[in-house]
């Protein structure tokens, strides 16, 4: 009886006495072993230079080769056009004909104009005359020192667009924040930077075009001073405003003269390009 009572003392003691080894040795995870996954490589080599399927081309669920057979009627419908001036559009039959080749005539502008010579199953033959709007384009420069590019397209009526911007090199020192009140330097003339961006339209009368533009005008204007120095430039006004201007321009060949006239802002243009 002794004995009995005895263990029932010491047990609890051992019982939360004790220290767990997992603080010195904490459970690891534990691995699984890998899961075999079906293999996706192709069960014999593949050569890079040459590939199987022009041995053994793929098939269809028929087993008939999966190959791409051209369309007999690609050329029927005029998908080689000039923008909106289908082939079709311009009276080229779409059906009964046997082959057609190019050609060109010059209208009666004077400009260069493809054209196609369809030959009939018949044999009999005929022309069919394309319309290609002209496009020039090129470079030009403004008697107040700016420079610019420009842009056409039509035939008889056409619109045009152009770009300027002042190249004049700016080699001052600019002070933000200075004002008129505060200079202690002589002045100068002031510092001018023009930006514009026009559109119009024009009528051409064989190879001379007339046309009329609207434009707008970003005008940066800083004042200007020189010392021993340079030039100082600060801010005066920037601002922003409508003008307009007249010109012509005269195809010679597959080239373009420009000339323009702007009365607000009193400048003229010289431009040269290419059309085509």
């Amino acid at each position: 009886m002794r004995n009995i009572l005895l263990s029932l003392l010491i047990f609890p003691l051992l019982t939360f006495g004790q220290v767990s080894s997992w603080r010195n040795n904490p459970p690891q995870q534990s691995t699984p072993p890998p899961r075999s996954t079906p293999s996706t490589q192709p069960s014999t080599p593949q050569r890079n230079e040459v590939s199987s399927w022009r041995n053994n081309p793929p098939r269809n669920n028929v087993g008939q080769p999966n190959v791409i057979i051209p369309n007999p009627y690609s050329n029927n419908w005029g998908w080689n056009n000039w923008g909106w001036n289908n082939w079709n559009m311009l009276g080229a039959p779409v059906f009964g004909w046997n082959h057609w080749s190019p050609s060109w005539y010059t209208n009666d502008w004077g400009y260069r104009q493809p054209a196609r010579v369809y030959v009939y199953d018949n044999g009999k033959t005929e022309t069919i005359r394309g319309k290609k709007p002209i496009i020039s384009f090129g470079i030009q420069t403004t008697t107040d020192k700016q420079i610019g590019g420009f842009f056409t397209i039509g035939n008889k009526a056409y619109f045009i667009a152009e770009y300027n911007s002042t190249f004049k090199r700016d080699n001052s020192t600019f002070f933000q924040y200075g004002t008129i009140t505060q200079v202690d330097f002589p002045m100068v003339d002031d510092f001018v930077e023009q930006r514009s961006f026009y559109v119009g339209v024009g009528k051409r009368i064989k190879r001379t075009g007339i046309h009329m533009m609207i434009g707008s005008v970003t005008e940066d204007v800083k004042w200007r001073g020189k010392d021993n120095v340079g030039y100082i430039t600060f801010p005066k006004y920037v601002d922003r405003f409508t003008t307009v201007k007249v010109g012509a321009l005269h195809d010679y060949k597959n080239f373009t003269i420009k000339l323009d006239y702007d009365p607000i802002l009193n400048n003229g243009t010289f431009g040269l390009g290419v059309n085509f």
